[in-house]
């Protein structure tokens, strides 16, 4: 047990140091751009407006639940730290899930979200969540994964992320997405 706590405490001094840092501006801006323009490819139904803010609002909260987390550069070892109890949050679902509650009230008329997972009942399991154009389902969607980069968020469409086989997760954020 006092190994354990040691070795704990030892890691998370160790890794103090690899704290995830916000980009500078012109970087976040050009990230901004690549989503709202991503989201716009979605179809010629998809408001500029909702694209912009959604691509703005959740790249810059991603770095805010980042600090909120203090999450480090690593997310597996974010993982263990919070695990073992020595960080709160910052688990993929967790990201996934604020990330959500926090766009979700936006109430974005042209679009809409979706719970992902990805290896579901196993070690790795991975959560995300994804956008499409409302009424279209996830298999043409644009994946929003705050975890993967420790609050970078990454963003792909959907089928052309190689990393994982998403599979949508009707039964998660239920409370988020039925009512608006």
């Amino acid at each position: 047990m006092r190994t354990t706590y040691l070795f704990s405490l030892f890691l998370l001094l160790f890794f103090m140091g690899c704290a995830v840092k916000t980009p500078p501006l012109k970087e976040r801006q050009a990230k901004v751009v690549s989503l709202k323009n991503m989201l716009l490819h979605l179809g010629s139904k998809v408001d500029v407006y909702e694209a912009e803010d959604l691509a703005k609002s959740s790249i810059d909260y991603s770095y805010l639940l980042a600090k909120k987390y203090k999450a480090i550069d690593s997310p597996w070892l974010q993982n263990s730290l919070v695990n073992i109890g020595l960080k709160k949050r910052g688990l993929c679902y967790e990201w996934a899930e604020d990330l959500l509650r926090y766009l979700v009230k936006k109430n974005y008329k042209t679009l809409e979200f979706h719970a992902v997972g990805a290896n579901i009942g196993y070690l790795n399991e991975h959560n995300a969540l994804c956008v499409s154009l409302k009424g279209k389902g996830i298999n043409n969607s644009v994946l929003l994964d705050a975890w993967r980069n420790s609050g970078d968020l990454y963003f792909k469409k959907i089928r052309e992320d190689k990393k994982y086989k998403w599979k949508e997760r009707k039964c998660l954020y239920k409370a988020f997405t039925t009512k608006r």
